[in-house]
């Protein structure tokens, strides 16, 4: 049997060495353990931030891209609106050409609008026609007159025809009113 020593110290044991070690192995597993982890950890880590940077160097391309294509389009279209705006000045010209060639037209499609009869009625010489020699086709039953006044009186009859063919009748200036009837169109011929 083993009975402790005397000579001994009570406060040794043979065990005491055995737990030393024991607690040691476990700090270093702990230590290793500790460290191994913060090196997985660190790499990803850094696998993460490579890839998190990476894809932000993508999207800052693809922004720069975008702005570069932004910036074409408006030179583009800067230049397209140039192009509009002296486009617009050169109509704005031939604008107001035609309203000028308009104005001088007037007066003569005036003329030439009361220089042709197209339908039955009585029309005033210098307002609604102007005087001259007016030519027809006539038709059946054409009848036309040229009067000094409009009361209706038989006595303002200057002239007056019934024509079943092509009539020319010469309106004078000092005519007050033109009639007629059933004759077409008569067209002013000087």
């Amino acid at each position: 049997m083993n009975l402790p020593n005397p000579e001994q110290d009570s406060t040794t044991s043979p065990a005491t060495p055995k737990r030393w070690r024991w607690i040691t192995a476990v700090v270093v597993a702990l230590v290793a353990g500790a460290a191994i982890g913060t090196a997985v950890a660190k790499a990803t880590e850094r696998d993460v931030l490579a890839e998190r940077t990476a894809a932000l160097e993508q999207r800052e391309a693809e922004v720069a891209q975008r702005d570069t294509a932004a910036a074409q389009r408006e030179d583009a279209l800067s230049s397209r609106s140039g192009g509009l705006d002296t486009r617009q000045a050169e109509l704005d010209k031939i604008s107001a050409d035609l309203g000028r060639r308009e104005q001088a037209l007037l007066p003569k499609e005036q003329v030439a609008a009361r220089s042709k009869i197209t339908r039955d009625g009585i029309y005033l010489v210098g307002k609604d026609i102007e005087p001259g020699t007016y030519q027809t086709s006539g038709g059946s039953g054409c009848y036309w007159q040229r009067s000094s006044g409009t009361s209706g009186d038989f006595a303002d009859i200057l002239a007056n025809g019934n024509e079943s063919g092509q009539a020319i009748v010469t309106i004078a200036a000092s005519d007050v009113a033109f009639t007629t009837k059933r004759c077409g169109t008569w067209q002013r011929m000087s």
